[in-house]
């Protein structure tokens, strides 16, 4: 039995079938963006989501050629997608829902992106082996169940898998998905999958029992652990899983944390640096970032999870960035988080001691913009570069680069 489209849609808040419709007609004469305010409100939840093009600005991480091409598996009404052709060479969204693309597709036109939508599914994509330098899934992984039948664990892997046959040699998957026992889930936020309280973190068969008792249906939304997902991506043939907190919500985050990094959990709650949605879970993070940060990386609400052949990211030392930046006299220090930029595909890098920020790497285009002093939201840049000053800007692979540094 599969999920129904109707649940996944009221998990993502998204507008009835014919409000939307309403606004793609409206979208013709007056444009999307006043379209979905006049039908949604201004300013709602689903527009705003809509108008969040940064979601896939972890992909910064990654420092990949701009040449490359990527590909959105489950992408909605297309802000990932959209995100990501403003840096790679084409970028292409694929969704089963023929009124999702519809709307992505009417988006790109308008705003005069080079972004291309289709309809279709992540078991079977319409794609040559080896297409492909990133394949994104943004809240979509533990959807695989959706139109299929069967065990839902083995379809995510047959998901998994199809994205790996797409992926060039030294391509990507990227998987933002949400923690089974995050600490909304344990404190009673309710599962924004199945609509209850606390089945991601029960047993699955108890979480199964459960769902056919209350809804009358099983329970086929699995999400894992840390160490579940790397489990889940070894099994689907990735020989190098990283997984990294996305705080505080892979939809809404700011910073991006190794989760075995408790140096920069600590860093980031003693500087207030951190913003919680849901205030029980944040009260318990604040405690547990004096008590036991280490805990920290376990309970976080959602992570990224990435696979490959091989090749770190930019928070681990071997990654190119370093290589290159030591050309500048910069090494990588201690510890690292990233930052998220204040537009789509620029991010910081922060290097500090556990104490003291020591290195801010900023990257993105951005930084050729006069009148911008950092890339970052002006809360996060007053509170990060105090006593830093810009030392040395370039390029480094292709994007331009803008090191901070104690004067």
């Amino acid at each position: 039995m599969a999920v129904t489209t109707e649940r996944r849609a009221r998990a993502w808040a998204d507008l009835p079938p014919d409000a939307m419709t309403q606004v793609l007609e409206q979208s013709q004469w007056i444009g999307w963006r006043q379209a979905l305010d006049s039908v949604a409100g201004a300013g709602s939840p689903f527009a705003r989501r809509l108008g969040n093009l940064g979601l896939g600005t972890w992909h910064m991480l990654l420092l990949a050629p701009r040449t490359a091409r990527a590909l959105d598996v489950g992408c909605g009404y297309g802000s990932l997608s959209l995100g990501l052709a403003e840096y790679y060479r084409e970028a292409v969204g694929i969704e089963p829902l023929e009124q999702r693309v519809s709307f992505a597709a009417l988006r790109a036109r308008q705003e005069g992106s080079p972004a291309a939508f289709l309809q279709g599914g992540g078991h079977d994509l319409p794609f040559e082996d080896g297409s492909f330098g990133l394949v994104t899934m943004n809240g979509v992984l533990e959807w695989a169940a959706l139109f299929r039948e069967g065990p839902p664990e083995a379809l995510q892997v047959s998901m998994l898998r199809e994205a790996r046959r797409v992926l060039r040699p030294d391509g990507h998957v990227a998987v933002a998905i949400e923690n089974r026992f995050a600490l909304e889930t344990l404190l009673g936020l309710r599962d924004t999958h199945t609509g209850l309280h606390g089945v991601p973190a029960l047993p699955r068969a108890v979480a199964d029992r459960v769902m056919r008792w209350r809804k009358g249906e099983p329970y086929r939304t699995y999400l894992y652990s840390r160490r579940g997902y790397e489990r889940l991506l070894h099994r689907a043939g990735y020989a190098h899983v990283r997984v990294l907190d996305l705080v505080s919500s892979y939809n809404d985050y700011d910073f991006i944390v190794d989760p075995r990094d408790a140096a920069s959990y600590r860093f980031l709650y003693r500087h207030g640096l951190v913003s919680a949605f849901y205030p029980p879970a944040g009260r318990a993070r604040g405690w547990l970032s004096h008590a036991a940060p280490r805990l920290l990386g376990e309970v976080s609400y959602a992570y990224l999870v990435i696979g490959s052949r091989g090749g770190p990211t930019a928070l681990e030392t071997g990654h190119h960035l370093w290589h290159a930046l030591r050309g500048w006299g910069i090494e990588p220090g201690r510890y690292r988080f990233a930052c998220r930029g204040a537009r789509p595909n620029e991010l910081a890098i922060v290097c500090h001691d556990g104490t003291h920020v020591r290195t801010l790497v900023e990257l993105g285009d951005g930084i050729a913009d006069a009148g911008r002093p950092s890339l970052l939201p002006e809360r996060i840049h007053r509170r990060l570069t105090g006593g830093l000053a810009p030392w040395k800007t370039g390029r480094v692979f292709g994007t331009r680069c803008r090191v901070w540094r104690m004067p």
